[in-house]
């Protein structure tokens, strides 16, 4: 991807501010306290006293010397940011994905502060190199799902997108695993769209719109729901034979349909709608193979889910493209858009250092080498002449 050949000066500037952006990043977790408080301007429904997503963010006027992070990190990826229509997008294994045709695609602008990406997590994260920790952990301290949660806040400040964490209660019967459901579905009264991702979950090229994925996988505001679909093994498949899909990254969109399949898929456990989801509270693949094996069955719009997915009010999205990692290409599952790290969580902090040094490594070349300050910075002596102490202007 080209690099924009000339920068302002007020971007160069900002380019001298990369490494204390994102030590900051890194380091000053505490944006996440209470949830991130997030000082974007998205349409608030009125305040509730049981509710507390319905809190007015606005009402916080503490002025914080982090207040200008959002537009500072906009204004050093804008050069990067792939166009919402830019017809072709080579990954970082070299695949060229291109999207449909022009009359085609479902989204021309972005959708900004309508999109929520969104953590749900029950654990408290307050140890060292947690992002709730009482002290800023070193790069070096990072865990991994700290840098998962860092990834996913990062890509939203670049887009504009809405961030939330949620600290999620548990469940008395069911595993903690279930809460995503409930908290995808409250989201969704909210915003447009709702990206809830396991904290080993990452976008592998942040420079890529949601909306550009959107036109890609083709999904219109017909669909409700898109995963990824799981591993191709006898291990992934549900109760009737058919592969799961992996609830790790879920694209979600308001309707009405979408509240009565969050609600339904919430209860699957109580067994009110889908007799045997009972087995699933705390059994491997929890809220996965709830869904899976029951929720999914009432939406396909009289569909089978073997047939064309674009017709489908579910849309299964590609196994090599928004699941797995690199390193389980032969699962046939290699994160060309999404990967999740299910197979190593660990590498969650590599990937997100990836993340940002892939994005910054071309502006840091262009800047300094390549144009921009390059005038001034770089001094060419190659075609003189050194004798002694001396350098020549022409050779004896």
């Amino acid at each position: 991807m080209a690099v924009l050949p000339a920068f302002s000066q007020p971007a160069r500037r900002l380019l001298i501010l990369l490494p204390v952006v994102f030590v900051t990043l890194a380091l000053l977790t505490g944006l996440f306290n209470e949830s991130v408080r997030s000082n974007l301007d998205y349409h608030q429904p009125p305040a509730t006293n049981d509710n507390p997503f319905h809190d007015d963010c606005a009402a916080n006027t503490t002025n914080s010397p982090l207040d200008n992070l959002p537009s500072i990190i906009q204004a050093l990826y804008k050069p990067l940011v792939v166009p919402i229509t830019a017809p072709t997008f080579t990954a970082r294994d070299g695949t060229v994905k291109r999207l449909p045709p022009a009359s085609e695609l479902v989204h021309r602008e972005s959708l900004g502060k309508r999109i929520c990406i969104l953590d749900v997590d029950t654990r408290p994260h307050t140890d060292a190199g947690g992002i709730f920790s009482s002290s800023f952990p070193t790069w070096e301290a990072l865990r991994p799902g700290s840098a998962g949660f860092l990834s996913h806040y990062l890509y939203a400040l670049i887009h504009g997108y809405t961030y939330k964490f949620v600290k999620a209660p548990t469940y008395k019967d069911r595993a903690p695993h279930w809460t995503k459901v409930i908290f995808t579905q409250e989201l969704l009264k909210q915003y447009d769209i709702v990206v809830m991702l396991d904290y080993d979950a990452v976008f592998p090229s942040p420079e890529l719109p949601l909306e550009w994925m959107l036109n890609y996988w083709k999904i219109d505001d017909k669909v409700m729901v898109a995963m990824a679909q799981d591993p191709d093994a006898e291990v992934n498949r549900d109760l009737r034979g058919n592969l799961n899909v992996n609830t790790g990254f879920i694209i979600a969109q308001a309707s009405e349909n979408t509240q009565r399949l969050f609600k339904d898929w919430a209860e699957c456990p109580n067994e009110t709608r889908y007799k045997g989801c009972a087995k699933w509270k705390d059994v491997v693949f929890h809220e996965q193979a709830g869904f899976s094996s029951h929720v999914r069955y009432d939406f396909l719009d009289g569909l089978t889910i073997d047939e064309e997915p674009g017709k489908s009010m579910l849309r299964v999205l590609p196994c090599n493209e928004a699941n797995g990692i690199p390193e389980k290409k032969h699962l046939g599952c290699s994160g060309q858009l999404v990967r999740h790290y299910w197979g190593d969580k660990t590498l969650t902090k590599r990937e997100f250092n990836e993340n940002v040094m892939n994005a910054m490594l071309p502006l840091l070349l262009q800047s300094a080498f390549k144009g921009g300050n390059a005038a001034s910075a770089v001094v060419d002596y190659t075609e003189k002449l050194l004798v002694g102490d001396e350098i020549l202007d022409k050779a004896l």
